[in-house]
């Protein structure tokens, strides 16, 4: 399967010999048929032009979030207490300092988790996880990122404020 990793308006990357996160603003293609791209940063004040694609890498959980709905369809069957299609992914850090990303899918409205269903669930995130082994979520970065599944129960914002 080919993964399509070149970014598009509007989403983060970072850019080797820059430090922080920038946002692409465009993408064109050059005389020369190489991809480049106008970068804004996330803080104000610097843009970068002409930057050329292997220039660029997305943070690990940018890359999470463009890869995951490729790698989907080959990874089902889609575990029936999930809302399809219907996830979050976060970043952060274990308590160790290594970052993590965690993608939580979303339960079905009324799902109560019991052991069969967590079975259910847990082969579903091995088969992401396996998928997952292909893909350089850490771009060389040291430590490694650990990439975590997880189910979520939505909340009504009425049943939250209780």
């Amino acid at each position: 399967m080919m993964l399509d990793l070149i970014p598009q308006k509007e989403e983060q990357v970072e850019v080797i010999g820059y430090k922080g996160r920038f946002v692409v603003r465009e993408h064109w293609i050059g005389a020369d048929g190489h991809d480049l791209f106008r970068l804004d940063s996330l803080y104000p004040g610097l843009t970068l032009d002409e930057i050329r694609y292997p220039m660029m890498t997305y943070p690990p959980e940018e890359k999470v979030k463009k890869v995951l709905p490729q790698i989907l369809p080959q990874c089902g069957p889609w575990p029936e207490d999930f809302e399809v299609y219907k996830y979050d992914v976060k970043s952060g850090e274990m308590y160790d300092g290594t970052p993590r990303v965690t993608v939580y899918f979303h339960l079905k409205p009324g799902v109560i988790p019991s052991v069969e269903k967590a079975h259910v669930w847990n082969n579903f995130y091995a088969r992401l996880d396996k998928a997952f082994q292909f893909i350089d979520i850490d771009s060389g970065k040291q430590p490694a990122t650990w990439l975590k599944f997880a189910a979520k129960e939505d909340r009504s914002a009425l049943r939250a404020a209780s």
